[in-house]
């Protein structure tokens, strides 16, 4: 079954937990938006299912909700962010936002994080640069794990899910074009998400711990292994990330005993190499372009990338976010731990 809850309302009952939980009246609005605008956008392996594992992590003390992050060291173009080991949504608002404006400055520019905890959705980050008009690129791994890939053909983890995306702005009154996937066949949370709903996953996702392919989710959480999404190119594709983020944002540093998660975000001012207006254009003719493209059997229309989760918000905000019970009595059961009332 399915609780659909409004979009309203999970804000306010997501702040109250964090609060209860030790976060700062800053930060619990901060990695609460985060967290819904992932649901929101469809995303749901990176929203409100995330709430009851932080608050655990708090409770360990890999997770300090008081800390804020803060520029390390920055040039003209570059910057370093030390995510404070707090939520990592801070973090990564904090390095593209500073990414962003370094690029309005020089045309060009990119900054790196790293001590954070879980950075949620990148996609936002992406699309954070895409609002202040940049090509926007961000790269997510960790210093430290967790490691739940198995690199192109091997049996066991050797890699993070090492996410990357891409955000390129269009027309005021359009949503950004995304890329934003795992270089994994899929995102750790959409395991989460299958087995709160007791579905098996797709053929291709997964290994079981004696390294054979299977469907049945309880097997990846039973030592087994994701896969590279593509084979080898998924595989070169998150060796890549995990240079970028972790090599750049010097993460090692940050001790074992924290999450250690690491961001590189660069953005580019197409105003820089040619008139806005005129990159803008491009941008809608390539669009027009393929919305133009006729529906192939089984599709009723071609969409451009970003697409989906814009309809998604628009859906979601008017309807509500539907949530599998499962991850709404995980969520109600951490709030009563806190004594928040549950709506």
């Amino acid at each position: 079954m399915v609780q659909v809850r409004s979009a309203r309302e999970l804000p306010e009952f997501g702040v109250s937990i964090f609060l209860a939980a030790g976060a700062t009246p800053d930060n619990a609005p901060g990695v609460v938006r985060s967290l819904v605008s992932a649901n929101l956008a469809g995303h749901d392996s990176h929203g409100v299912i995330r709430i009851p594992s932080y608050v655990e992590e708090i409770g360990r003390g890999r997770l300090d909700p008081t800390a804020r992050p803060s520029v390390e060291h920055e040039t003209g173009s570059t910057a370093i962010v030390d995510g404070a080991a707090t939520f990592g949504q801070l973090g990564a608002r904090l390095t593209a936002e500073t990414a962003a404006r370094k690029a309005r400055q020089v045309g060009l520019a990119a900054a790196a994080a790293y001590r954070c905890h879980h950075t949620g959705r990148i996609g936002e980050w992406a699309e954070l640069g895409a609002e202040r008009g940049m090509i926007t690129m961000v790269a997510a791994s960790g210093a430290h794990g967790p490691r739940q890939v198995a690199p192109f053909g091997g049996r066991e983890a050797g890699l993070g899910t090492n996410p990357i995306a891409w955000a390129v702005p269009r027309a005021s009154d359009q949503p950004p074009i995304l890329l934003d996937f795992a270089t994994s066949a899929a995102a750790q949370g959409k395991l989460m998400v299958a087995r709160a709903k007791q579905e098996p996953v797709p053929a291709g996702w997964i290994l079981d711990a004696d390294g054979r392919p299977t469907t049945d989710v309880e097997d990846f959480y039973n030592d087994g292994v994701l896969l590279p999404f593509a084979g080898h190119k998924g595989y070169a594709l998150s060796v890549i990330v995990e240079l970028l983020a972790v090599g750049l944002s010097g993460g090692p540093r940050a001790p074992a005993t924290e999450r250690g998660a690491c961001l590189f975000v660069t953005c580019i001012d197409p105003a820089a190499f040619r008139p806005a207006d005129e990159f803008v254009q491009t941008v809608e003719q390539v669009a027009n372009r393929l919305k133009r493209v006729p529906p192939a059997e089984g599709f009723h229309e071609v969409l451009v990338p970003g697409e989906p989760e814009a309809r998604s918000a628009a859906e979601r905000t008017r309807d509500g976010i539907p949530l599998p019970d499962a991850t709404w009595e995980a969520i109600a059961s951490t709030a009563r731990s806190l004594n928040v009332d549950v709506p």
